[in-house]
């Protein structure tokens, strides 16, 4: 089936004015901010820009192609996607600015945004998603109990700094924790901001907690958020965030449809699923119901569980993780064991708890239930009868 990368090839030559800005569009400057443009595309401000053309040729006179591709994930593929966008009339004269990369370990926050300016003089802000840094994945999982993260903050401050007093028409967008950072930080931006702005994507980005939902920013910006799922989805259905989504097709099964490569597209749209499988409901709906049995204080000593023995033995990228030496997994091991008998409590605990409501909605138990003395009753004659023939 086809991806963005047909979409660019069969499509490249058509204009924003002849067609103009769509889903797709959006899908391939959020997956591209995936690319490291350090030391390339000036920032934090977008007072100076750079065209793709001269950051393409010097990204890949910094980078090596064969290395690029043996890194494990699947965002390795985002700087190719310039192999096309500098031959596509649609998005050669594009340029570049406001590149911001930040990971600190210390405050648990991954944060990385570009603006990218159109030929249609519209700005297109993008927030990168979770890259491959452990401290990444640490703050996704730190927003089921953080009403705000230190990146969210971040975000917000980003259109406030670049955009308070430019009158532009902007969209803002990202993929995963991105999408995430995209709507918070549209909500909870300056007022004028929220006016220029015309969408805001998130592409697959999970939801907040109640508190931002019933924001008066939130509730401003919310019949600008176009949100876009996968059928599979998970982690755009985690948390609360009162959308109607958009469910495509993708070409890969389970989690692996979070990967925005996959999915289909046709002409200038995504192909259309009727709705969100049922096991990604009763998945939320499992994730939605463990977090709430949780205290707070249990869900951050959870979090503090998983990640804590990967800091301690030195484990900073999923990449490491995926390579990981008999040396570094004994590291690990040795790490989990030092951590304190509550916290070890606290994970068998939360574990089994987390089966048990999958189990409760999988199976969910009948209005009319049986008494435990029917149900002995029952088993018993299916036994008798067993022997009888």
């Amino acid at each position: 089936m086809s991806n963005m990368i047909d979409y660019i090839k069969w499509r490249g030559d058509i204009t924003f004015e002849q067609d103009p800005f769509n889903e797709i569009d959006n899908v391939i400057l959020s997956e591209l901010c995936y690319t490291s443009f350090d030391g390339i595309v000036p920032g934090p401000d977008i007072d100076v820009k750079i065209p793709l053309s001269l950051v393409y040729e010097q990204f890949f006179e910094k980078y090596d192609r064969k290395e690029l591709l043996q890194k494990k994930t699947s965002l390795k593929v985002a700087p190719f996607l310039m192999d096309e966008l500098v031959k596509a009339e649609r998005f050669q004269n594009m340029y570049l600015t406001g590149y911001v990369n930040e990971v600190v370990s210390e405050e648990e926050f991954q944060f990385s945004a570009v603006t990218f300016i159109l030929d249609d003089g519209t700005y297109f802000v993008a927030y990168r998603g979770t890259d491959s840094t452990i401290t990444g994945w640490k703050e996704d999982i730190n927003m089921g109990y953080l009403y705000q993260t230190p990146g969210q903050l971040r975000a917000a401050k980003y259109l406030n700094d670049n955009f308070k007093d430019k009158d532009c028409k902007l969209r803002v967008g990202g993929h995963s924790k991105g999408g995430n950072f995209a709507v918070y930080a549209s909500s909870f931006c300056d007022k004028s901001i929220q006016d220029n702005i015309i969408t805001v994507y998130t592409n697959d980005g999970p939801g907040f907690r109640e508190e931002v939902v019933t924001s008066e920013g939130y509730n401003r910006i919310l019949p600008k958020i176009y949100s876009t799922v996968p059928g599979s989805s998970v982690v755009g259905l985690l948390l609360e965030n009162n959308l109607n989504h958009n469910v495509v097709r993708s070409e890969n099964e389970g989690l692996a449809q979070h990967d925005i490569m996959s999915w289909n597209v046709y002409r200038n749209r995504f192909i259309r699923c009727a709705s969100v499988a049922e096991s990604s409901i009763n998945l939320d709906k499992t994730l939605t119901s463990w977090l709430s049995e949780l205290s707070e204080d249990d869900r951050k000593k959870f979090i503090d569980a998983l990640f804590m023995p990967l800091e301690n033995a030195g484990i900073t990228t999923i990449d490491e993780l995926s390579k990981i030496s008999f040396d570094k997994f004994k590291a690990v091991k040795a790490a989990y064991n030092k951590l304190p008998e509550e916290q070890h409590a606290i994970v068998k605990g939360s574990a089994s708890k987390f089966i048990s409501i999958y189990f409760e909605t999988l199976f969910p138990k009948k209005e009319n239930k049986e008494s435990s003395s029917e149900k002995k009753l029952k088993i018993g004659e299916f036994f008798e009868n067993r022997k009888k023939k």
